[in-house]
């Protein structure tokens, strides 16, 4: 037995707000997570990278402008570092705890251009299941199909969800649930008989083990 029916942007948007807020908020807290990650270890090693970079830019100084190494810039390169590590070890400490002050005092926010190109990308994904599809099912179980050739099929055993929108039934297997992904049964269709329509749904759903919850 067959459904046809079809998800257009219409019914998108009247679901979709939902599922981007949550995907928004859960791109940001990865975000706020990662870039907190990078600023304990900016912390943690501004002391040796600032060390190394003004050691090698004091024995740098001495190379350049000619570029060519004699002895007594080499005399002039240890020189430097004998003088140098002493200094800092004595009075860079006060300095680098400013630095790390000043990176820990910093918030951390997701970027506008990035959350923008991220709210699209998420949007265009949740967008993905607009189009028309063919719902086939039998003793067995149901094998979903969309117009762009994807196909999911379940037995009816692996039904672990059944959850009613306004719109649709959202059916899924444990694997899916816990992914947050479900096969969309529309409650409606324009292209085909209501009534018919409407016979072939509830012969479905009384096949499906697990009763319609509200989500």
């Amino acid at each position: 037995m067959e459904l046809h029916y079809s998800i257009t942007p219409a019914h998108t948007e009247a679901w979709i707000a939902e599922p981007l807020k949550q995907e928004l908020l859960r791109d940001d807290q990865q975000h706020v997570q990662a870039m907190g990650t990078f600023a304990r270890w900016q912390s943690r090693f501004i002391g040796p990278v600032m060390f190394t970079l003004c050691l090698v830019g004091g024995c740098l100084s001495i190379y350049f402008p000619e570029r060519t190494f004699t002895p007594e810039k080499v005399i002039a390169m240890v020189a430097f570092a004998l003088i140098f590590i002493p200094l800092w070890w004595r009075f860079s400490g006060r300095w680098i705890k400013h630095l790390q002050a000043r990176i820990a005092a910093t918030p951390i926010k997701p970027q506008a251009p990035l959350r923008g190109l991220s709210q699209r990308l998420i949007e265009t994904r949740l967008r993905a299941v607009e189009g028309t599809y063919c719902l086939n099912f039998d003793d067995q179980g149901f094998t979903l199909l969309n117009a762009r050739g994807g196909q999911s099929s379940l037995a009816w055993e692996q039904i672990a969800s059944v959850q009613e929108i306004a719109d649709f039934y959202l059916v899924a297997d444990a694997d899916m649930a816990r992914e947050g992904m479900a096969c969309f049964i529309a409650k409606r269709s324009d292209l085909m008989p209501v009534e018919e329509y409407q016979q072939r749904l509830q012969g479905f759903l009384s096949k499906c083990p697990v009763a319609p919850s509200a989500h």
